[in-house]
């Protein structure tokens, strides 16, 4: 499940910021987009995306919801994608 979305500038296809800020330590010299290759901003390559960081919060809520424990408070899955979500709120 995305974590921490972000978009990237100024083509605006979505990634995961895990994802996003992984292809852009590989890729530091000559900054692309990872789905089109597209040059990026040398300023600010990714903004967050904050539309998509609440569709998927609306979904795991959902998901706790409708009874999967796994996305419940307590459950592993839930705990696991807080911990990519606080990993990625520090590289910002």
């Amino acid at each position: 499940l995305s974590v921490g979305a972000h978009m990237a500038n100024p083509c605006g296809h979505t990634c995961c910021g895990e994802c996003g800020y992984g292809w852009l330590a590989r890729n530091r010299y000559t900054p692309t987009c990872a789905v089109c290759r597209s040059s990026l901003s040398d300023t600010k390559p990714l903004l967050p995306n904050f539309t998509v960081d609440n569709l998927v919060r609306q979904h795991l809520q959902t998901l706790a919801r409708s009874g999967w424990p796994d996305w419940q408070d307590k459950g592993y899955r839930y705990i696991d994608w807080n911990k990519r979500l606080v990993c990625v709120s520090t590289v910002l």
